[in-house]
């Protein structure tokens, strides 16, 4: 399996969030790895995060377990995506 990098991990974040979740592009588009998914960032509410956390198990082929589902994994893309990375690695 070829490795992923951060910046391809965060473009697949990004795909799910305007594809399955419908997050507007331009929303996405102004912002940037430390752009908070919660609250005023991206918007996104508990309902979409578990949309989120589904779908980005499918596409990288890994279980994400319930004790780490915190408002840290999911403060931001960059920080999903060094998550996402690690959990990737591990295999």
């Amino acid at each position: 399996m070829r490795k992923n990098s951060r910046s391809e991990v965060e473009e697949k974040v990004k795909h799910i969030l305007i594809s399955q979740l419908e997050i507007r592009p331009g929303i996405l588009a102004e912002s940037s790895s430390t752009t908070p998914l919660l609250g005023r960032g991206i918007g996104l509410d508990s309902m979409e995060v578990m949309a989120l956390v589904a779908a980005l198990e499918t596409e990288f082929d890994i279980e994400i377990p319930d004790e780490d589902l915190t408002t840290e994994l999911v403060k931001d893309i960059g920080n999903l995506a060094e998550y996402l990375l690690q959990k990737i690695s591990k295999g």
